[in-house]
């Protein structure tokens, strides 16, 4: 019994001394911070990839994209689709492949396309002879140049007067700008104090090669060889123009345009598809590995170009889309119908209905 006690005792003070004993480990001595090891290429090019998403519930958002392939609008419904940016947002993104501008509005009356892009003129246009469309954003600036053959004397728009000067059509919205900013900034309408050529893009560079023409205003992608090369000049731009004038270059120019039609089918998917846009656009600025075959799309092959290519449409992607935008835009359509004429203009007033900001609003929300 003595025995069994004296066992027992000596149990309990084990177990008090273990309790004792145990406790929170002693700290390690600190070490300094190491510094974040830098990312390889790989993680670089993850990093300017948007946040993955759990797609929406249910079937996906049937969108058909009218747009020209080898045109930089096309960049957008073609990485929705490789960076499976359309399924992220429960988009299905079909494109429909167009040739000319102005047929997008054609494929869209017929029903046969919900998205396009187009001059912001053009959508006012369309609504006013009954299409119902909004804009949903605006996907690129004014950029387009004034160009001439380098040895060719001219500085400045006014130079140009008497001069031959081309371009691809006498109602494109860029023309119509240069002749009421022109007006404004130097007393010269480039509509009537030259001698005016319509010519197709494809054709200009030739006509001003052979000198059948003195300058012309072109398509920046067809210029950036030519200029690059010293072959051609930039006399002056849209935007430079638009400045001189006091215009702001930032206006609304090119927009992508959804038809309500679709708004009603598909209730709640324009904000997704608004961040799907969004988030093609932080590719397109952030992510140089896209960029070559991009640039194939729209021929553009020389690799030395390349660079240059891409600042340039990095430039041109830098857009506001917000209402502080539709007094500017008004203040550019007046100046067109008092140079150009109201029967060319055909629109009077920037509708700001015509204008879906709720939805980019909303888009933000989701990408946060």
């Amino acid at each position: 019994m003595r025995d069994r006690l004296a066992c027992t005792a000596l149990l309990l003070v084990a177990l008090v001394l273990a309790a004792c004993a145990t406790g929170a480990p002693a700290p390690s001595p600190s070490k300094p911070a190491q510094p974040a090891a830098s990312q390889p290429p790989a993680a670089q090019s993850a990093a300017s990839q948007p946040a993955a998403a759990q797609p929406p519930a249910g079937p996906p958002a049937v969108v058909r994209w009218s747009t020209i392939a080898n045109a930089n609008q096309s960049y957008f419904p073609v990485l929705m689709q490789e960076k499976g940016i359309g399924a992220k947002y429960g988009l299905d993104v079909q494109t429909i492949p167009i040739s000319n501008t102005g047929q997008q509005w054609n494929s869209m009356r017929a029903g046969e396309a919900d998205i396009s892009s187009g001059s912001v003129l053009d959508l006012l246009r369309q609504r006013q002879a009954g299409l119902q469309a909004k804009a949903i954003r605006n996907w690129a600036t004014f950029s387009n140049p004034v160009i001439a053959a380098a040895d060719k004397p001219y500085t400045k728009l006014s130079d140009l007067r008497g001069a031959r000067v081309g371009t691809p059509t006498d109602t494109l919205l860029d023309w119509m700008i240069l002749r009421a900013a022109g007006a404004k900034s130097e007393g010269f309408d480039l509509g009537k104090d030259s001698q005016v050529q319509n010519a197709a893009p494809g054709l200009i560079n030739g006509l001003l090669d052979k000198g059948d023409l003195d300058a012309a205003l072109q398509f920046s992608d067809f210029t950036l060889a030519p200029v690059s090369q010293g072959k051609y000049k930039e006399v002056t731009s849209v935007p430079k123009a638009m400045a001189d004038a006091g215009f702001d270059p930032n206006s609304f120019y090119l927009t992508y345009n959804l038809l309500d039609s679709w708004r009603t089918k598909y209730p709640d998917a324009t904000p997704r598809l608004v961040a799907a846009l969004e988030d093609v656009v932080q590719i397109l600025m952030t992510d140089d590995s896209v960029w070559p075959d991009l640039a194939k799309r729209s021929g553009i092959e020389d690799p030395s170009l390349l660079p240059r290519y891409v600042q340039m449409q990095r430039e041109s992607f830098k857009v506001v889309y917000s209402p502080d935008k539709i007094a500017p835009t008004q203040a550019v359509l007046d100046a067109l119908n008092e140079t150009v004429g109201a029967s060319q203009v055909g629109v009077a007033q920037v509708d700001p209905a015509a204008f879906d900001f709720d939805s980019a609003e909303a888009a933000k929300k989701l990408r946060s």
